[in-house]
Order: structure tokens, then sequence, then C-alpha cells
């Protein structure tokens, strides 16, 4: 009973952390384009030049981990938003000693909590990635935008260091999971 209390606990967190990265990402999104739409059309023009060849070099570069510039971004729009995150879900309680969002190989996402106290449960692994497939999935619908294959990888650790879960969601896991419902 402890275990199963625990792996919803530890979703809900990590819902609230997507939900915060990716609602900051919206409203930057719209007053970006509510402030282009007040400048002068020689700006409009001038910048959306410069913004297609930007867009086309980030296309073509890569990271240092192999994924685009545009994934690279990405991850680093979504570490700018931490602070946010580990007050929203530390609240007074301070679950979480730290939180990290990372680029990984091949278009993954990799999201660390390291809890704040020492955690002597064992996880299934298992239970916790089905109850995380519905949360993860809207992450990776908006990224497969900028990497098709994007991969979500979930740790959740110890103040030392030592792991106690750590879960992997794909694009296939998610279309299982639907083609289990669906029976």
């Amino acid at each position: 009973m402890k275990n199963k209390f625990f792996i919803a606990f530890l979703s809900v967190f990590f819902l609230f952390g997507l939900t915060a990265c990716s609602n900051d990402k919206a409203k930057d999104t719209a007053s970006s384009s509510s402030s282009s739409s007040t400048s002068s059309s020689s700006a409009k023009s001038l910048s959306s030049k410069a913004s297609s060849t930007s867009k086309n070099s980030l296309s073509r570069a890569r990271s240092t981990k192999g994924n685009s510039a545009d994934f690279a971004l990405m991850i680093k729009t979504a570490q700018s938003q931490i602070p946010a995150l580990k007050a929203q879900l530390n609240g007074e309680n301070d679950t979480f000693k730290d939180i990290a969002i990372d680029e990984g190989e091949d278009s993954t996402i990799i999201y660390t909590y390291a809890f704040s106290q020492p955690q002597n449960i064992n996880l299934d692994n298992e239970a916790l990635k089905q109850v995380l497939i519905p949360e993860v999935e809207p992450l990776l619908n908006r990224a497969k935008a900028i990497a098709p294959d994007v991969k979500v990888l979930v740790k959740y650790d110890n103040p030392d260091g030592s792991n106690l879960a750590t879960i992997s969601v794909t694009q296939a896991d998610i279309e299982a999971a639907k083609a289990t419902t669906q029976e």
C-alpha cells in the first residue's frame, strides 16, 4: 500500500513539473507574438528574414549529444524553469534536494528528481511507468515537432545519488498503453 501511495505521489509531482514548464513556454510564445505584432512592417520583414536564417542554421547544427540544436534549445528553455518548478513542487515540504532537466543522447529528455531525505522504499518501475505514460504523453506530442523520436527518462534518486527508479517512456510505450486500454 505504501508503495502505491508513493508511486501516485511521484506521479503528481512529475505532472506538476511538466505543467509548470509547458505553461511558461506557452506564455513566452504568446507574449513574443504579441510584441512582434506591434512592431513596424520594415522591422517585421527584417526580423522574419533573420529568424528564418537562424532557424535554418539551428536545424542543421548538432548539439554535443548528437541532437539537433533546436532540441538542445528546448532543453535549455526547460532548464530555465527549474527554479519555479522547485518552488512549486517543494512548497514548504522541501521534498526534493535537486531537480534537473538534461539532454540525453538520441533525443532523450532526462528528468532527475533527487529527494532531500533518503527514501527506504522499493519502487515498482513498471507500475510507475503506467502512471507516468498519460502524464508524459502531452510533452512527447509537443516535442515531436522538434525531434520525431523523442523519449523521456525520469529518474528518482536518494540524496546520496543512489537510484530509486528510472523510467523510460517512448512513443511506442504510449501507443502500447493506448492499445491496451482500447481492448
